[in-house]
């Protein structure tokens, strides 16, 4: 979260510089009215150096501004018969149910997305076992690229797991049989045997 405010600060700080260059150069006198640096600066070219690159670093920042609202894309895989295209959402909810068979998973939340070429999974999940992390982890990445392959047809090139909580209890799995015994105590029990021929 951090980083992210400091990212944006510096994009806006980056927009006001590339602002105040073009007012410099566009409407000279309005901001700078006595400043020794600008008998350095009155030649064309360097007028024109400063307008290139405030127009570039504003171009720049209007992209950015603009990516933040675009719509995220879907899958798209190009068959022999045409384009398949599975929605996001989609392939979520099928994670999801994957995931939920497993005992030890418990607060599933799934986001996916694409950049570029690769397709990216992002999981967030509770354990309730004892259980190797790492191996679990691992066995779920897993799992996931070779179901949604082999029964989707996604090519998945990461899935990034995130373990939001972890729960150190043991899970029975066996199921468990009640004896019932007679309010006899111990010593007072004596087996009967009777042999027949």
């Amino acid at each position: 979260m951090f980083k992210k405010i400091i990212f944006f600060f510096a994009w806006v700080g980056i927009f006001i510089i590339a602002l105040i260059s073009l007012n410099y150069v566009l409407l000279p006198g309005q901001f700078f009215f006595d400043n020794p640096y600008t008998a350095n600066t009155t030649t064309f070219e360097y007028k024109m150096v400063i307008l290139v690159v405030a127009s570039l670093y504003i171009f720049i920042c209007l992209c950015k501004f603009f990516s933040l609202f675009e719509r995220k894309k879907d899958y798209q895989r190009k068959t022999e018969n045409g384009t398949l295209k599975i929605s996001r959402a989609t392939i979520n909810n099928y994670v999801n149910d994957l995931l939920r068979k497993d005992p030890d998973i418990t607060g599933i939340k799934t986001t996916s997305e694409l950049k570029g070429n690769k397709f990216l999974i992002y999981i967030k999940c509770e354990l309730l076992g004892k259980v190797n992390i790492a191996d679990k982890i691992a066995q779920l990445q897993n799992l996931i690229k070779r179901d949604l392959n082999e029964n989707i047809g996604v090519e998945v090139n990461k899935v990034i797991v995130n373990i939001s909580k972890i729960e150190a209890r043991e899970i029975n799995r066996e199921t468990e049989t009640v004896k019932e015994t007679s309010n006899i105590p111990n010593d007072e029990v004596s087996e009967d045997v009777e042999v027949s021929d």
